[in-house]
């Protein structure tokens, strides 16, 4: 699978690096000298010897001055969400007069690379943490100015902001007097998640203080696959790690805009981390006046709905379970909790902000020691949009083999759903499989499906996409119409732990021209409620 927004960014990057006065950068780009160590008082000195460049990062720059970044602290929390109090490094005072409170969580967020601080998505975040816990306080990290391209200078500045972001919690934490930085919990997207993992490092290394939390939204890619643990964020860098991957590459790395690799104590997957639903891939359709912001949407589509999907877990949280591949659970092989048997191994983990909750859970089991990292991934499936967390489940499809079936034989297409809950709600159109595949009568076919919020399903509608290859004589339909005949769906939900039974009406095939109805009640017996 190749990643369809990753190939054509890079190469974005390339002209931005290359004609950065095009895009009002006035910084020309040279090779620094890696001799010519450059040092910031308090803020120590940054190398640009390896690792900080290697096979991945062939070219490294210095930071830029802090007076040219100019990294701004904002402070929010319940009682102040407009008008921003501002922290200073200098001034310890400000530890005190911003409104922090050190008894409840502090956030720190930070946006990547071409945003700033006043981004909407940083808004809408931090208004629902606050929501969610009026005691707690939000940080926006703001250094928009030193995240202009070219790209390798903005991944030279993360480094400095890093490192005062480092300072700015140690004066947090001497001036009010905190035990330890188990409340605070660090928040980066792309460029700043890598930017908190240099605040983690430097708090240790430093201060000897470790971070209680960092969630790391679609790590950015470029400049840090497989390069050291210095260099990226990874599960040393916080007591906890948590990292949403939305737009990497699996089996081809290097040309998406996130890490595909898990760097965290849990890694979360979902879609299988890439090509998110619900992002348009046919920009180049739109009229002239808007091709230059579809194409940037499209880019950045998949990259951002890390942030979304985060900011929706706040309100709308989904279980997710452990696998070792996409394609396992895709398939169903990975739909269990492990409720009856907890020592079985890692199972579910909440997604997004609660996901600590589970992840302590499973190490007082015993399940998880913390002392030897084995990283978790956990997969799950989203909707094309708002709400784009919905539960996840797992269809199971039963041919039938009867005469009639195996007279007619096997069909090539789609079996697709349309899922009807309580109050008469239907779902949209929903494939049971996106690409065409071979049924067989007599056998069975699981996949788990997306896209449904409201209850356990009550009926579902069916319907057949036939697929015909004048290649293959499976496909060939001449004396009789498309159909397949299905004897059963078990549908099996995640969080419910229940399993039902539907049936369409008996020895009735589902055909190209006609939509066929499963219930419950159609069925002869029903299956019981797991244990």
């Amino acid at each position: 699978m190749v990643n369809e927004t990753g190939l054509l960014f890079p190469t974005l990057l390339f002209f931005s690096n290359s004609f950065g006065g095009f895009v009002h950068n006035d910084t020309p780009e040279v090779r620094a000298d890696p001799d010519n160590v450059v040092c910031y008082g308090i803020f120590d000195c940054f190398p640009i010897t390896p690792p900080w460049t290697s096979v991945r990062r062939p070219i490294a720059l210095y930071p830029e001055e802090p007076s040219k970044i100019d990294v701004r602290f904002a402070v929010f929390n319940g009682g102040n969400r407009t008008y921003p109090k501002f922290l200073n490094i200098d001034d310890p005072d400000t530890a005190h007069t911003t409104g922090i409170n050190p008894d409840g969580t502090i956030y720190f967020v930070t946006h990547g690379f071409l945003e700033s601080g006043k981004t909407k998505w940083i808004q809408r975040l931090l208004n629902l943490l606050l929501d969610k816990d009026p005691r707690s306080t939000v940080i926006v990290i703001d250094w928009g100015k030193g995240s202009n391209p070219p790209y390798n200078q903005a991944c030279a500045n993360i480094r400095l902001v890093g490192a005062i972001t480092a300072h700015i919690i140690h004066m947090i934490h001497e001036e009010l007097g905190m035990k330890n930085l188990d409340k605070v919990h660090m928040i980066g997207h792309s460029l700043g998640a890598h930017l908190s993992g240099y605040t983690g490092n430097t708090l240790q290394t430093n201060f000897g203080l470790r971070l209680g939390r960092i969630t790391g939204l679609d790590p950015a890619e470029l400049a840090f696959t497989e390069t050291d643990e210095l260099v990226r964020l990874d599960p040393s860098d916080a007591k906890f790690v948590d990292v949403i991957h939305s737009d990497a590459t699996p089996f081809v790395p290097k040309i998406g805009l996130g890490l595909y690799e898990p760097i965290g104590h849990v890694d979360f997957y979902p879609n299988g981390g890439f090509n998110q639903p619900g992002c348009r891939r046919d920009f180049w359709k739109q009229p002239n006046t808007r091709f230059v912001s579809e194409m940037f949407q499209f880019f950045s589509c998949s990259h951002s709905r890390a942030y979304l999907y985060f900011i929706e877990s706040i309100t709308n949280p989904v279980s997710t379970v452990a696998c070792s591949s996409y394609d396992k659970y895709n398939a169903g092989e990975c739909f269990d909790c492990n409720i009856a048997n907890p020592t079985a191994g890692a199972s579910c983990i909440e997604f997004g902000l609660s996901s600590i909750v589970g992840y302590n859970l499973l190490v007082g089991q015993g399940i998880i020691n913390p002392q030897q990292y084995q990283p978790i991934q956990l997969f799950f499936k989203t909707g094309p949009s708002e709400p784009y967390l919905t539960e996840n489940f797992k269809i199971t499809v039963r041919i039938s083999n009867t005469p009639e079936s195996v007279a007619h034989g096997a069909e090539i297409g789609k079996i697709f759903l349309y899922i009807h809950g309580p109050g008469g709600v239907k779902s949209e159109k929903i494939f049971f499989n996106e690409q065409s595949m071979l049924f067989e009568p007599g056998h069975n076919y699981s996949s788990v499906i997306a896209g449904y919020s409201s209850g356990h399903p009550k009926s579902m509608t069916i319907g057949w996409e036939y697929d015909t290859n004048l290649l293959n004589p499976l496909t060939w339909r001449i004396l009789t119409a498309p159909r397949v005949f299905i004897e059963h769906l078990q549908v099996q939900s995640l969080t419910e732990h229940v399993q039902a039974k539907m049936c369409p009406t008996y020895n009735q095939p589902v055909t190209t021209n006609e939509l066929s109805q499963v219930s419950e009640a159609k069925c002869k017996h029903k299956l019981r409620p797991m244990v």
